[in-house]
C-alpha cells in the first residue's frame, strides 16, 4: 500500500513554476552524460548553468552516491539535491535502488517532507517508467516503515508520456494487483 498519493509534473519549466513547489527537488547526475539531460538539464538551465559550472570545477562528478545540496530561490523548491548515479552504461536495478535509497535517506535527514524527484535512469531511458515506479514504490514503502511516515507530498518529474504508465503502475500496486508486467 502506498503511504501517500503521488502527483506528476512534466519536465517543463513553466509547469514547475505553476506547481506546488516544496522542500526539495532531487535529480540524478551521471559521470558520462554531458550536457545534463532531463530534469537535471532543465534545472541547470534555470540555474544559469550552475550545475554545469560545478561539474567543470570538479565540485561534483556524478559518482554513484555523491551528493550535492544547494539552496535556490530560482525554482519553487527550497533545496536541490543532485545525486550521483555513476556511469550510464553500468546503470542497473541495483544502481537505481542505491540512488533512491540515498535520495530518500538524505531528504529525510534534512527534514524535507514535500519532495519532487526525477527517478534515476528515466532521463536517458535506462529503465522503463512502469518498472521504475514499481521499484520506487517498494523502496519508498521500506523507507517509510524504517523512518516513519515523514512524507507529506511527493511529486515525480518525468516526460508526460511516461507518467501515464507510472500512474497505472502505482495504482496497481496500491490496489494490491500488479498486472503491469510486460
Amino acid at each position: 500500500m502506498l503511504p501517500l498519493s503521488i502527483t506528476y509534473l512534466p519536465v517543463e519549466l513553466h509547469r514547475w513554476d505553476l506547481g506546488p513547489g516544496g522542500d526539495a527537488l532531487a535529480v540524478p547526475v551521471w559521470t558520462d552524460i554531458r550536457p545534463l539531460r532531463g530534469a537535471a538539464g532543465l534545472l541547470d538551465w534555470r540555474l544559469c548553468g550552475q550545475l554545469s559550472k560545478m561539474i567543470r570545477e570538479g565540485r561534483v562528478a556524478g559518482v554513484a552516491g555523491e551528493k550535492l545540496l544547494l539552496m535556490s530561490s530560482r525554482i519553487p523548491w527550497k533545496r536541490i539535491l543532485a545525486v550521483g548515479v555513476g556511469e550510464s552504461r553500468a546503470f542497473s536495478d541495483d544502481g537505481f535502488r542505491d540512488a533512491m535509497d540515498c535520495i530518500l535517506k538524505t531528504l529525510h535527514g534534512i527534514g524535507a517532507s514535500s519532495l519532487a524527484i526525477a527517478l534515476p535512469g528515466r532521463d536517458i531511458d535506462c529503465i522503463p517508467p512502469e518498472r521504475a515506479m514499481r521499484e520506487f514504490v517498494a523502496i519508498l514503502n521500506q523507507n517509510q516503515r524504517a523512518r516513519g511516515d515523514w512524507l507529506e507530498r511527493l511529486t515525480i518529474i518525468d516526460v508526460p508520456s511516461a507518467t501515464k504508465g507510472m500512474s497505472e503502475a502505482a495504482c496497481a500496486l496500491e490496489s494490491g494487483s500488479d498486472d503491469t508486467q510486460p
